[in-house]
């Protein structure tokens, strides 16, 4: 049997105000740039989109659509490819506070996004170690430990359904 749980954004509908930081950094420093006679505007654009545009396109393609439970096992579908995490490789799942997790004070982030489209990508923690993150809603995050692998953090809209699904007959 093949269950589909959404991932989408937390009521939390605030801006990113580091990513909108950066982007108006890099903008105005273009503009400097450029009216000091040092960059042309070819070579900005290029810079710019380099710096900014790449990995807000990665991030983008990373993002969880939604998260896929059946019999095999679990698998996160992103708009890139969907990771498929066998029930056998799994050692257990567990509930946790997102937001204690992926709190900015215990993470530095290795790879990937803080916000802007959810905490996707690849977080070290303090007391677990890198983990893969593909968490929308910091609310309702599992962290999969697995036997074999890193941990993965992920989030779903309506957890109450997805653990029990694990517990009794995801038929581990």
């Amino acid at each position: 049997m093949k269950i589909i749980y959404e991932c989408s954004n937390s009521q939390r509908k605030s801006v990113n105000w580091g990513y909108l930081a950066v982007w108006l950094f890099a903008v105005f420093s273009m503009m400097y740039l450029i009216s000091r006679g040092i960059f042309n505007l070819t070579i900005a654009l290029l810079l710019l989109m380099a710096l900014i545009l790449i990995p807000s396109i990665l991030a983008f393609f990373l993002f969880p659509l939604y998260i896929v439970a059946n019999d095999e096992g679990i698998g996160i579908r992103t708009l890139a490819r969907t990771k498929h995490i066998p029930y056998a490789n799994i050692d257990r799942i567990v509930r946790v506070d997102g937001q204690k997790l992926l709190s900015r004070i215990p993470m530095i982030r290795v790879f990937g996004s803080g916000g802007l489209f959810g905490y996707v990508g690849r977080p070290h923690l303090k007391g677990i170690g890198n983990i893969r993150s593909y968490v929308v809603d910091e609310k309702n995050v599992f962290l999969i430990i697995r036997k074999k692998g890193i941990p993965v953090a992920i989030s779903v809209n309506d957890p109450d359904e997805f653990l029990p699904y694990y517990l009794k007959g995801g038929e581990k």
